[in-house]
């Protein structure tokens, strides 16, 4: 889960992980994620960096699959219609 690296001299973390999952294969919808430092590239996005704090203590947010667990949880829907 946190792998990383560190120097040994004074033990200085020198990479880890920046997106972590747990899938539940058995249930998809239970499964969780984290990434940071969020989850847009927008820095004008409230979400831009909204997760660097749950990714420094390890903490996830759900990783839904199905349909009905999508709509739950989503905040705003995006829809792009070509020109």
């Amino acid at each position: 889960m946190n792998q990383s690296s560190y120097r040994v001299s004074d033990f200085r973390q020198t990479n880890g992980p920046s997106f972590r999952m747990v899938l539940d294969v058995g249930n998809w919808d239970y499964s969780v994620a984290v990434n940071t430092p969020g989850q847009s590239g927008n820095p004008s996005d409230p979400h831009y960096r909204d997760l660097a704090e749950s990714w420094r203590d390890g903490t996830y947010f759900p990783l839904a699959y199905s349909r009905e667990a999508v709509e739950e949880i989503a905040e705003r829907r995006i829809l792009l219609v070509p020109a």
